[in-house]
C-alpha cells in the first residue's frame, strides 16, 4: 500500500483515526485496472464524534468454498484512494461495490484502508479499536457475496425471528418441522460456515456496537434476529443431528452469535452493577470472554487476547492502556510473554482462580516454555467443563479462605489439599461423539460401587458426569434424563442407524456442549471428568478460591528443595462439587507450580 498516502494524512492526536467515504464511480482508465471505485480518506478526533459507520468482514475469503477458489487474504483488488491506486483483498473490493449499488454516502471506518498496515501505528490504533467500533452510529457485518443456499438460509432466520415476535405456537411447531429437513439444515450450516462467524477480532465489533445489520449478498437483516436463530440451534439442534443430515462439521459456528449475545449481556448486567452496587469490578469479563472464544479464527497468535481487549476495557470503563500496560497490544512481543503477562494482570484482577481450571494440559499447550498454569490461547477448542464461569460449582467451600496465588519468576505458589489419585481414564467425550466403542467408560462404570457415595445407583453418577451434571438453564438436570440417556447410550453401544437421535436429543445436546474430557476414577471410587490430557498417576486436589476441583501432576524436571507440580486442568468429581470435601479431614499445604 503505497507510504505516501498516510504520511499525507498523519494520526494528528493519540484519539486520532481515519475515515473515508466513497466518492464516485469510475471505468478503467488502462488495461487490467479494476473499475468502479474512488475513496477519499480524512483524519477525525474521535473525540470530536465523528459520524461514521464501522465495517465488520473478514481479510480473507468469507467462505471454504471461496477459499476453494483460491480467494484469500493477499490485496488483489486495485481501487482509487485520494487519487492513489491502491490494493485490496478480494472480500473487501465485493462489499465496496456491495456499498456503490447502495448508494450510501455515509462515511466508512474500514482497518484495512483506514490503517496503516505494519507501521508502528498499528498498535495504537488496535489500543482505540473498542472505541472505534462504540462510537460508529451503525457496525455493518458483510458476510460476503451469496451462494446457492443463501436465499433459504435468509428466508429461514426471517421467518423465524417474526415467528419469535408473535409468540405463536402454531409456527413455532413450523419452524421445528422445518428444521427436520435436510435442505433446511443444510443451508444454515453454509449460512453459519462463513469464515466470519469463527474470526475473534468479530466479537468486540459487533458485541461493542450501537446496532448492527447484517449483510450477506443482497440479503439484509438485523443481528438480533441471527442471535435468536443461534440460540434456538444451540439449544435444541446437536452437531449429531447435522451429521445425520449428512453435513459435517467440525467445528459448531452456529453457536458463535448466541455466545457473542452472552458477552452482551454480561456488558450490560456489569453496567448495572457498577452503577447500583458500587462494587469493586474486575477482569471477570476479560476471563469469560477468552474461554467463550478460544476456538475462533485469528491469523496471529497474539490476537486471540488483543482482539478481545476491548471488551473487557469498555466493561470497566478503563481508559485507553498506556505502552506499558499488560492491557496494550504489542505485535513485536514475544507470544509467550505476552500470554504470561495476560496471565498475571487476570490473577491479579480477578477475586477467584477460575483461569487455572482452564488450562487443559500438555494436550493444549504449544508454545515452549509457556509455564502449565498459562493458558495457551493460541491452541483452538471447546475447552473446560462447558459452563462459563463455574459459578453453579463450589467445590472449596468451607474449606480455607483463598489468599491469591503469589507469582515469582514465572512460578504460582498457592494453598491446595489432595483430594485422591486418579487410577483409570477412559476414553474421551469427542472419541465416543465420533462412534469410537467406550468399552474403558464401561469399565470404570462396572469398578464403580452400584450405590454410589452419594447413595445414587452408579449409573445416574455416570450419565451426570458426562454432562457434568447441568441442564441447558445451567442447573441441576432433573431424573427425566435418564430415559434419553439410555437411548443415547443404546445408539453408542449397539450397531443401528441414527433414530436414536430423536429419543436423546436433549441429553445430546447437553453432552455436545464440552468434548474435550474424559471419563476417570480415583482410588477411593470417585468418578468424574477432566482434560484429555489427563492421565493415571495424576491427582484430584481441592484449592480454595477454585470453584472445581483442579488435577495436577508431579513435575518432571530435575530436583528442586521443595516439590513441584504441573497443572492438568479443572476436573468434575462427581459428590465434590458444593463444599463436601470440607466434611473430609484434609490436609491443606503450600505446593509450587511450574
Amino acid at each position: 500500500m503505497a507510504r505516501s498516502l498516510y504520511t499525507d494524512l498523519p494520526l494528528t492526536s493519540p484519539r486520532s483515526i481515519r475515515i473515508l467515504r466513497l466518492d464516485a464511480v469510475s471505468a478503467p482508465t488502462y488495461p487490467g485496472e479494476d473499475a468502479g471505485i474512488r475513496l477519499s480518506l480524512r483524519v477525525v478526533d474521535l473525540d470530536d464524534n465523528p459520524r461514521y459507520n464501522a465495517l465488520s468482514y473478514t481479510w480473507g475469503p468469507p467462505s471454504r468454498e471461496d477459499a476453494a477458489r483460491g480467494i484469500d487474504s493477499t490485496p488483489t483488488r486495485r481501487i482509487k484512494c485520494n487519487g492513489e491506486s491502491i490494493l485490496v483483498t478480494q472480500n473487501l473490493f465485493n462489499y465496496l461495490q456491495q456499498l456503490i449499488y447502495g448508494d450510501n454516502h455515509m462515511e466508512f471506518w474500514i482497518d484495512a484502508i483506514c490503517i496503516h498496515q505494519g507501521s508502528e501505528e498499528q498498535n495504537r490504533q488496535v489500543n482505540l479499536m473498542a472505541d472505534i467500533y462504540r462510537q460508529a452510529k451503525k457496525v455493518t457485518i458483510w458476510l460476503g457475496k451469496a451462494d446457492e443456499h443463501t436465499d433459504r438460509a435468509c428466508t429461514f432466520i426471517e421467518k423465524f425471528a417474526r415467528s419469535w415476535a408473535i409468540a405463536s405456537g402454531t409456527d413455532h411447531q413450523a419452524i421445528v418441522d422445518e428444521l427436520k429437513q435436510h435442505a433446511q439444515l443444510s443451508a444454515l450450516a453454509s449460512f453459519f460456515n462463513r469464515t466470519w462467524f469463527r474470526r475473534v477480532w468479530v466479537v468486540q465489533e459487533v458485541v461493542l456496537s450501537q446496532a448492527a445489520t447484517v449483510i450477506c449478498g443482497s440479503c439484509v437483516f438485523s443481528w438480533d434476529d441471527i442471535t435468536e436463530v443461534s440460540h434456538y440451534l444451540a439449544t435444541t439442534v446437536s452437531k449429531q443431528e447435522f451429521h445425520a443430515a449428512g453435513l459435517d462439521l467440525q467445528e459448531l459456528p452456529y453457536k458463535n452469535p448466541a455466545k457473542m449475545a452472552a458477552v452482551r449481556r454480561d456488558l450490560v448486567k456489569l453496567a448495572v452493577v457498577g452503577k447500583y452496587l458500587e462494587r469493586d469490578r474486575d477482569s471477570t469479563i476479560l476471563l469469560h470472554s477468552l474461554i467463550r472464544f478460544r476456538n475462533w479464527d485469528s491469523f496471529r497468535g497474539h490476537d486471540k487476547v488483543y482482539a478481545l481487549l476491548g471488551i473487557h476495557k469498555a466493561a470497566l470503563g478503563l481508559e485507553d492502556a498506556e505502552p506499558d500496560s499488560p492491557l496494550y497490544p504489542r505485535y513485536e512481543q514475544d507470544m509467550c510473554k505476552a500470554y504470561i503477562g495476560i496471565a498475571k494482570y487476570i490473577l491479579e484482577n480477578t477475586s477467584d482462580l477460575l483461569l487455572l481450571a482452564h488450562v487443559e494440559g500438555e494436550d493444549f499447550q504449544s508454545i515452549p516454555s509457556l509455564p502449565s498454569w498459562v493458558p495457551d490461547w493460541s491452541v483452538k477448542g471447546t475447552l473446560g467443563l462447558g459452563i462459563t464461569g463455574y459459578e453453579r460449582f463450589d467445590a472449596a467451600a468451607g474449606t480455607e479462605a483463598y489468599v491469591k496465588p503469589k507469582i515469582s519468576n514465572d512460578l504460582l505458589t498457592l494453598r491446595a489439599a489432595k483430594l485422591d489419585t486418579v487410577i483409570k481414564v477412559g476414553e474421551t467425550k469427542e472419541e465416543v461423539d465420533r462412534g469410537r466403542p467406550c468399552v474403558q467408560w464401561l469399565d470404570i462404570l462396572n469398578d464403580t460401587k452400584e450405590l454410589y457415595h452419594t447413595k445414587e445407583q452408579r449409573q445416574d453418577v455416570f450419565w451426570r458426569c458426562l454432562i457434568t451434571n447441568t441442564d441447558k438453564n445451567g442447573k441441576f438436570p432433573s431424573s427425566d434424563l435418564r430415559e434419553e440417556f439410555s437411548s443415547w447410550i443404546c445408539g453408542r453401544t449397539e450397531t443401528r442407524g441414527s433414530e436414536w437421535i430423536e429419543g436423546a436429543r436433549n441429553f445430546h445436546s447437553l453432552y455436545s456442549h464440552s468434548l474435550l474430557l474424559r471419563l476417570f476414577s480415583t482410588a477411593n471410587g470417585l468418578m468424574g471428568v477432566g482434560s484429555q490430557s489427563m492421565e493415571t498417576g495424576d491427582s484430584v486436589w481441592i484449592v480454595p478460591g477454585s470453584r472445581v476441583p483442579l488435577l495436577f501432576r508431579p513435575s518432571q524436571s530435575p530436583s528442586h528443595e521443595e516439590a513441584r507440580w504441573r497443572l492438568v486442568g479443572g476436573a468434575y468429581v462427581h459428590g465434590f462439587m458444593q463444599g463436601e470435601a470440607s466434611e473430609r479431614s484434609l490436609l491443606f499445604e503450600t505446593i509450587c507450580i511450574e
